[in-house]
């Protein structure tokens, strides 16, 4: 299922900033809601709650230095499209 693959994909991406740059509680919130999408699936409503918590944590994490915030941007885009 595509909708699966795109979540799991963005996911990925999202857990790899987090162990590169560290913890902050958008990115950790945005995980959470994209674990609930991949089990139980949802709604563009969910989808697009949990892409605008990734740029939240992209924008605290570029402020913080971190080189990978960029990729949570490129996670939120895949989430809100799956």
């Amino acid at each position: 299922m595509v909708y699966t693959r795109a979540l799991e994909e963005a996911y990925t991406m999202a857990r790899g900033v987090e162990l590169s740059c560290g913890r902050v509680a958008e990115l950790e919130e945005a995980l959470r809601v994209i674990e609930e999408l991949m089990e139980r699936g949802g709604g563009a409503e969910e989808l697009e709650y949990a892409g605008a918590l990734l740029r939240q944590a992209g924008d605290v994490l570029r402020l913080r230095g971190c080189l990978d915030w960029h990729l949570l941007v490129q996670a939120a885009d895949i989430v809100e499209h799956a």
